[in-house]
C-alpha cells in the first residue's frame, strides 16, 4: 500500500494518525444489552487527540497557499492547502471562489467534531479510511458523515456509509436511540443514513423478544424517542411496516450501492454479492 493509501483511524504517537481509541473489545450479540448503546462508559484511557496537520504526502501538487479551518468546541486549527479544498470539496470551492479571503467566522465550524475533522483532513490528502472498530470510533464516523453532508462531498458520504454498514454487519449491531437522534438532528429528510439506521432499529425491535414475552417490546430509550414524535417516529413506524412486508430483510447485508447517492458520482458497477453481504 502506498503512502497515499495509508488507512486512517488509528492514533499512533509517532505520526499522530487517528485510531479507534483504547483497547476495547466488543463482542455483541443481537440483544437489548448488547446493542450499540450497551457499552462501557468512556474513560480517560480512551481519550485521544485528533490530527491537525496534513500528512507529508498528497495526491496532487500544491501552490503553497493554506486555508485555516477551525472545528469543534475548542476551535481546533486545521491548515489545508486551498487548492486541495477547492478540488475535493464543493462547499469550499464555492466559498473560496466567491470569497477569496473569507472571514474567520466563515471558516469556523464549532458544531463539527474535531476528531472527524482530522479524518476529513487526511481523506482530502488521499488517505484511505479504516472505518470504525468500536462504539467510540463509530461516533467519529457518523460525525464525518454529517461533515460530508454539510460540505456536499458525495464520494465521502458513500465511503462512510459503506464503513458504517460494514461495522454494524460484522459486529451484529443495530442503531441505538442516541445514534438515531444524533443523525436525525444533523441531517434532513430523505437521507440514506437515516434510512439505514432507523431500519436497523426497527429490525431489532421486531426480531427481539424478552424471555416469556410473545410480542416485541421497545426499549425504554427507544420508547422515549418515539414518544417525541417527529420524522424519526414516522420513519420508525414506516420501517417496521416495510420489514413486515419484505420478510424482515436485514439492510446491513446486500450491495453497498443500495445506500449510496449518485447525483454527482458515477453509479456503482453491478457485481454479485459476496457471501458475507448476504
Amino acid at each position: 500500500m502506498s503512502k497515499q493509501q495509508k488507512p486512517v483511524g488509528r492514533l499512533a504517537a509517532s505520526n499522530n494518525v487517528m485510531a479507534a481509541p483504547g483497547n476495547l473489545v466488543v463482542r455483541p450479540g443481537l440483544s437489548r444489552g448488547n446493542s450499540d448503546s450497551g457499552v462501557p462508559q468512556v474513560t480517560a484511557q480512551h481519550v485521544i487527540a485528533p490530527p491537525s496537520t496534513p500528512p507529508g504526502t498528497s495526491t496532487r501538487a500544491h501552490d503553497g497557499h493554506l486555508t485555516e479551518l477551525r472545528a469543534g468546541q475548542t476551535a481546533k486549527v486545521f491548515k489545508i492547502h486551498t487548492e486541495t479544498l477547492k478540488d475535493r470539496c464543493p462547499f469550499f470551492k464555492d466559498l473560496l471562489t466567491s470569497t477569496p479571503r473569507p472571514s474567520a467566522d466563515l471558516l469556523t465550524f464549532p458544531d463539527l467534531d474535531e476528531f472527524a475533522f482530522g479524518l476529513f483532513t487526511r481523506w482530502l490528502y488521499g488517505s484511505m479510511l479504516a472505518g470504525p472498530s468500536d462504539f467510540h470510533s463509530m461516533q467519529h464516523y457518523l460525525c464525518l458523515y454529517v461533515l460530508a453532508t454539510r460540505f456536499a462531498i458525495e464520494r465521502l458520504k458513500n465511503e462512510v456509509m459503506d464503513h458504517v454498514r460494514a461495522y454494524y454487519r460484522t459486529s451484529n449491531m443495530t442503531a441505538p436511540a442516541y445514534r438515531l437522534e444524533y443523525v436525525y438532528h444533523h441531517t434532513a429528510g430523505g437521507n440514506v443514513m437515516r434510512q439505514f439506521l432507523v431500519t436497523t432499529a426497527a429490525y431489532r425491535f421486531l426480531i427481539e423478544k424478552e424471555p416469556g414475552q410473545r410480542e416485541p417490546r421497545l426499549s425504554d430509550a427507544m420508547r422515549g424517542v418515539i414518544a417525541k414524535g417527529g420524522e424519526l417516529a414516522v420513519d420508525f413506524v414506516e420501517a417496521c411496516a416495510t420489514l413486515h412486508t419484505n420478510g424482515l430483510e436485514d439492510v446491513r447485508r446486500g450491495p453497498d450501492c443500495r445506500f449510496h447517492e449518485h447525483m454527482e458520482t458515477k453509479k456503482c458497477k453491478v457485481v454479485p454479492s459476496e457471501a458475507y453481504q448476504g
